[in-house]
């Protein structure tokens, strides 16, 4: 059985930020052990001031009582890893003017045993290092299948994890991952989860098990809506022009559709963040409900007529008075 350590599938990382999104609305982050209020906004953020690298995990959550969580996923943890993490701390509490903001860091492969703290005479950073390393990958799939036997309450959200858990290697990994997609496929099937989270796991698992294999286990699974999937998985190589996901998958029709709508929306979405970045460099913070308001705009001319005001506005409250005359 071929086997991977993760390090070949970064670009995945950006598709399953967006389905993890989605699915912790309304929950909370207790799933990967950080107690927090009921979820309410899910959104990326990419700094300025620092060129973000493909397929980088990095995503802001606010809980209901209007605090910050910056969430980053690690594969294979080294101290300077730290240190790239600290930058983007202070400046996430630059942008949203936070002093109160809790880091959390989702390490799992090779995870170094040194301090997590990057510590020096004009300030200190403490994230929370969730070590996956430390799970019992396995154990944690026999509670889960336990608990959804007894039809008791369980976090189902944490299938996708899962894969990520222990510290085994090579087809001892591969071999846990593909267990926990069966398992995975077996609750959709009974219409316990959604396609979008079986999916979700599939593609963390990709990072693990070789991808002829993956493809064999897409081909077992006949009864889920593949084209729906795959679609998705378009939409979001068509705003990349190119990511991987709809070939390693397989599904030609739905990463043909995909990849139509992808493009255009890409290119909607590529207004919309110029706009962001415009308003950044001329303003240094834009407060989310702005930076919100510009995503929600669907019509491309009327955002490039919004960016030509945004280089002319004095202020934001100015820049706002034109946005809310949407």
């Amino acid at each position: 059985m071929e086997s991977k350590n993760g390090t070949d599938y970064d670009q995945n990382y950006d598709i399953i930020v967006k389905w993890i999104a989605a699915a912790l609305c309304g929950e909370t982050l207790e799933v990967i052990g950080v107690k927090t209020g009921i979820i309410e906004e899910v959104f990326g953020f990419e700094p300025a001031e620092i060129a973000v690298k493909a397929g980088r995990v990095d995503v802001m959550a606010r809980d209901e009582t209007g605090s910050l969580y910056h969430i980053e996923e690690q594969r294979n943890l080294e101290k300077a890893d730290m240190y790239r993490f600290a930058a983007y701390h202070f400046l996430a509490a630059k942008q949203w003017r936070r002093t109160k903001l809790t880091d959390i860091i989702l390490a799992s492969g090779e995870v170094y045993a040194g301090e997590k703290v990057i510590a020096t005479e004009s300030g200190k950073y403490s994230p929370a290092v969730i070590d996956f390393t430390q799970k019992d990958g396995r154990k944690r799939l026999a509670e889960i299948r336990e608990a959804v036997r007894k039809g008791e309450t369980v976090s189902l959200l944490e299938l996708i994890f899962l894969p990520l858990y222990g510290k085994e290697t090579g087809t001892a990994r591969s071999g846990i991952a593909e267990e926990v997609i069966r398992f995975g496929t077996g609750l959709y099937r009974a219409e316990k989860i959604s396609a979008t989270l079986l999916a979700a796991t599939l593609i963390m698992s990709n990072r693990i098990i070789g991808k002829e294999r993956l493809k064999e286990m897409w081909e077992e699974i006949k009864m889920l809506d593949i084209i729906e999937i795959a679609r998705e998985n378009g939409l979001e190589e068509g705003k990349t022009l190119g990511m991987l996901e709809g070939k390693t998958l397989g599904m030609l029709e739905g990463k043909t559709l995909g990849m139509l709508e992808g493009k255009t929306l890409g290119m909607l979405e590529a207004i919309q963040e110029t706009v962001i970045d415009d308003l950044i460099d001329r303003f240094d913070v834009v407060p989310i409900h702005i930076s919100e308001g510009i995503r929600n705009i669907r019509n491309t001319d009327f955002l490039k007529g919004l960016r030509r005001r945004a280089l002319k506005c004095q202020n934001l409250a100015e820049f706002e008075n034109v946005l809310n005359s949407v």
